[in-house]
């Protein structure tokens, strides 16, 4: 469970000149799940006053010298929400759903119209920020149609993948839109702790044309393309025949473009066809997805943040989640924003897969909420526990620490008795 190299050696160090160093903190724990190699027990794990891991191991075998002890009944890396949208965290409670998606963003869109002052807003971020931060995340995939929620998050602290969402269903807009996106992110200042990436709204809302412009700046940056992808039935109508609640709506908005008339076939395959499907590729949702087109997802090397609260919020549906671990596919997890989920820890979204699929192969989620949530945020200092990473640790109490796989990782995602960052 949880191997993906070979074990550590024992007393593995990170080599620097210890005078010179900050103070050390030595942290103990009966297990430690690295995540990148096997569960070590009687553990050790030293990190430096920046939460950088000097050494990890075997308790007997840690050399450094430190200047405190902290004893834990088991230690992990900090876990990442991949998927949030803080424009919305100054709300209480969620916007009515359970009637489809496209009259739960009508509703969501009038609301913002009335949405609060910035400053509240500001405030609201703050706030949510060292929520998560108490319920042990690291990192947030932060998804915006701009910048007012930059400020807090680098007041904060947190890690943050900021992406900008574009949206411009009309193709003619495509070149303009991508422009002034450029545009707006030199005009803004990002601390160490943001990377910036211009991202893709949904299928229903981004033209093909757009989404070929995004993808060649994604590309020439380095960074992944993040879009919501069969998220509701609306969207495949829209694909395959031109029409359906989508193509109302945007009417509505004065937003359609009259040359679309549907491509006779769903957005996942069309994207394909249109050479858009790579290991750069990352799919938001998946709820509408058919087992066929997470085969062909994965084929392609696409990895999905799944938000499985907010689906079931919102169109009562859930990813096909078996396909998805099945097909290999790499994912992660994100708890949406607060107009669809009022819960702001990612381990309910965890614990959600697990109850509709308690045969599970065990490891994918813990590995979801930390090593595949780094890579697909690209934050490669995060998610695992090495020495030369600043994961954050997050200690995890338990009754007891079952030997049997599957039964520990449902105890630390269900029946914990807390979860606490302590580095």
């Amino acid at each position: 469970m949880f191997v993906h190299d070979s074990p550590p050696n024992a007393g593995l160090r990170l080599i620097f000149l210890q005078r010179f160093m900050a103070s050390l903190t030595l942290h103990t724990a009966e297990l430690l799940l690295p995540m990148e190699v096997a569960p070590v027990p009687a553990a050790g794990v030293v990190v430096d006053e920046a939460g950088m891991v000097v050494e990890m191991g075997r308790l007997a075998d840690i050399r450094s010298g430190y200047d405190s002890r902290h004893d834990h009944h088991l230690l992990m890396p900090g876990v990442l929400n991949c998927h949030v949208h803080l424009t919305d965290a100054a709300r209480t409670e969620p916007v009515s759903g359970g009637e489809g998606l496209v009259r739960w963003a009508g509703r969501l869109l009038a609301e913002r119209s009335e949405g609060p002052a910035p400053e509240k807003r500001h405030d609201a971020v703050l706030r949510l920020l060292a929520r998560m931060r108490e319920q042990g995340t690291v990192a947030v995939g932060e998804v915006a149609n701009d910048f007012g929620t930059l400020e807090p998050i680098a007041r904060s602290g947190m890690r943050c993948r900021l992406i900008q969402e574009l949206i411009a269903f009309r193709g003619d807009l495509a070149g303009a839109m991508l422009a002034r996106a450029v545009e707006s992110v030199g005009e803004h200042h990002f601390p160490a702790s943001i990377a910036s990436t211009i991202g893709a709204h949904a299928p229903y809302s981004v033209s093909p044309a757009l989404m070929r412009l995004i993808a060649d700046e994604d590309a020439r940056h380095g960074t992944f393309l993040y879009q919501h992808l069969a998220e509701d039935p609306a969207e495949r109508e829209l694909y395959e025949h031109g029409g359906g609640p989508w193509r109302d709506f945007l009417e509505r908005l004065g937003s359609w473009d009259p040359s679309w008339h549907g491509t006779g076939m769903s957005p996942i395959a069309f994207y394909d066809a249109i050479g858009l499907l790579n290991d750069r590729f990352v799919a938001v949702h998946l709820a509408d997805a058919t087992p066929e087109e997470i085969a062909l997802l994965a084929q392609r090397g696409a990895m999905a943040i799944l938000s499985p609260y907010s689906n079931l919020h919102i169109t009562g549906l859930l990813p096909p989640f078996e396909s998805i671990v099945r097909s290999g596919m790499r994912f992660a997890l994100g708890t949406d924003g607060r107009g669809s989920n009022p819960g702001s820890d990612v381990f309910g979204e965890a614990r959600i897969l697990l109850e509709h699929w308690p045969d599970l192969k065990p490891g994918a989620l813990l590995e979801a909420l930390t090593r595949s949530g780094a890579h697909i945020l690209q934050f490669p200092e995060l998610g695992v526990i090495r020495p030369g990473a600043r994961p954050g640790l997050l200690a995890v109490e338990l009754d007891a620490i079952p030997d049997d796989p599957g039964t520990l990782e449902r105890r630390i995602i269900v029946d914990s008795k807390s979860r606490r960052p302590v580095a």
